[in-house]
Order: structure tokens, then C-alpha cells, then sequence
């Protein structure tokens, strides 16, 4: 990792896989998830090696059996980092699908800690949630542009994947996390029925709890049945992909604006950084309202 270490062949691991899980498990503690670094990213690879060779298919049958062992052995909700197509029948959970990690990309978000765009440092003396997660940043234009803009969204992996497999940001990049985005992100958290992410202690929840109620009073409601349901269509109403419709199932809609300016929509008048949400029937608009320093 990082040009530090080697690669462990995983059709040689999986006997190491039971031991440690076995010991885990031994002490009783109430776990009911479990997340396996890495399997699902893609990084799948022939083993040259005359001891112990291995094809890329031996590969990837050995990362999928390991996690369906955990998954099955001790009925935990498993999920990886990645999320890959082939790993979709074995996973529930998808880590950093949504919006991958960056921060590794420039130096000032990385290393500089006098630089107004680092991440932060994993360590909070406190005891409480690391700056690295706690931290609120803006984000360099060109990144912004390629990680974090809405308007250069496809959602393909939900489109085929949404009633199956729960996809989220990597942990780096909390909804709150970069500022300036955040009301957008609630709004495309909506759209795409994507699960909020917080870091949270005391202090933490005591900034958010508004936002975050306020957002899942609204959110939880909508993706409670958009989950069960296929993505079934998606558009750019608007020539930038300022404006985005998804659809779930039949009855489930959502018209997102990412402009500035009001877009109507079906005789309504979508207000910027809103989203149209129509669900049995009814419909409604919401615009996410953030507390003073949270937007």
C-alpha cells in the first residue's frame, strides 16, 4: 500500500481469514456489519509465483468467498471498499462509490497543514472525532469540478444496483465535509437515494443535530421506498446537467436543481439547490436549510 508492503495472494489467505475472524468473534462482542478493505475495489491479479500461482479468476473467486464466509458464517451486512460490479451479489454496502477519496492528489490536501485545503490529521487529542474528519474544507476548483460537482453525474451503478446494494461516500468526505456543498449534497443524497454520512461525538452533534434531523426527517422518508424499488429512469432536463430527474419503481420521482435560478418543472417552480420529490401520489419541495457556518 503506498509502495509499502506486498500483496497477499487471497487464495492462500482464506485459512487466515477464519483464525482471525474466530478470535474476533470469541469475544461475544455484539457486532452486526462488517467492512472488508479493498476486495471489492478491483484490484484483481495473476500470481506468477512457480509456489503458489494463481489467475486472475482464482483471484477474485477467493475475495468473494471470504466475504460471503463472513457474511454467511456469522450474518453480518458485509460491505467493501469499492463496490465493483462483480462483487455486487456478495456485498450489501458499497463504500466510496459516491464520491471517492482525493485528498492523496495534492499536496496541500495531503501533507501541508498550513494549507487552508488539508484534510486534517487522523489523531484528536481530545479523544473525540479527528480533525481529518471533523475538519471543514473548501476544495480546489479542478477537483471540485471532477469529484464533487453534481452536474457531471451518472448514476450507472444505480441504475442497475439501487434495490440491491447500498452505496456510499469513503469515509474521508462526511456530507458536512466540504464547504460550500453541503445543502447540494442533501440534495443529491435525495436524488440518488445515497445515505447521509456524519462523524460524530458531543461536540459534533451538538453543531449538526439541527441539519441532520431536519435532513433526515425528509431523506429517510424518501429513500425507505426508493430502496426497495430499481432505478428505473434518469435525465438531464437541462443541457448543463444543472437539473436531473431519477425515477424509482413507477411512483417514485425526484427533480433535483443545482442552478441558482428557480426551474419549473410540471407546473412547479423548483427553487435553486432544491429538490421535487413526488412519492404516492403527493408531492413536495424541499430545500435544505443549514445552520449559520454548516452550509
Amino acid at each position: 500500500f503506498q509502495n509499502v508492503g506486498r500483496k497477499l495472494n487471497p487464495v492462500l489467505a482464506f485459512p487466515a481469514v477464519e483464525a482471525r475472524m474466530e478470535d474476533i468473534m470469541s469475544n461475544s462482542l455484539p457486532f452486526n456489519s462488517w467492512f472488508i478493505d479493498c476486495d471489492a475495489t478491483g484490484e484483481i491479479y495473476d500470481d506468477y509465483s512457480p509456489s503458489h500461482p494463481a489467475t486472475q479468476e482464482e483471484d477474485l473467486a477467493a475475495r468473494l468467498e471470504r466475504m460471503a464466509y463472513i457474511r454467511d458464517q456469522y450474518c453480518f451486512v458485509v460491505g467493501s471498499e469499492g463496490g465493483n460490479d462483480f462483487a455486487a451479489s456478495t456485498i450489501a454496502f458499497a463504500h466510496g462509490i459516491e464520491l471517492k477519496t482525493f485528498s492523496w492528489m495534492d499536496d496541500d490536501m495531503k501533507k501541508n497543514r498550513d494549507s487552508e485545503y488539508y484534510i486534517g490529521k487522523y489523531y484528536n487529542p481530545a479523544g473525540g472525532v479527528a480533525e481529518h474528519f471533523s475538519k471543514r474544507i473548501p476544495v480546489k476548483d479542478k477537483y471540485y469540478t471532477l469529484f464533487v460537482d453534481p452536474r457531471y453525474d451518472i448514476p450507472l451503478y444505480k441504475l442497475v444496483y439501487n434495490d440491491s446494494v447500498i452505496t456510499g461516500y469513503h469515509w474521508d468526505w462526511s456530507t458536512f465535509k466540504i464547504q460550500g456543498a453541503t445543502a447540494d449534497r442533501m440534495v443529491r443524497e435525495v436524488l440518488y437515494n445515497v445515505p447521509p454520512l456524519y462523524h460524530l461525538d458531543a461536540a459534533e452533534w451538538k453543531r449538526y443535530q439541527k441539519d441532520i434531523a431536519a435532513h433526515h426527517a425528509v431523506w429517510s422518508e424518501f429513500s425507505r421506498k426508493a430502496v426497495l424499488q430499481e432505478m428505473t429512469d434518469f435525465k438531464y432536463l437541462t443541457q448543463d446537467g444543472a437539473v436531473q430527474k431519477t425515477v424509482y419503481g413507477e411512483n417514485i420521482a425526484a427533480v433535483a436543481n443545482f442552478a441558482e435560478e428557480a426551474y419549473e418543472y410540471e407546473g412547479n417552480s423548483i427553487p435553486g439547490h432544491s429538490v421535487w420529490i413526488q412519492m404516492d401520489g403527493k408531492s413536495m419541495i424541499y430545500t435544505p436549510s443549514l445552520q449559520p457556518g454548516n452550509a
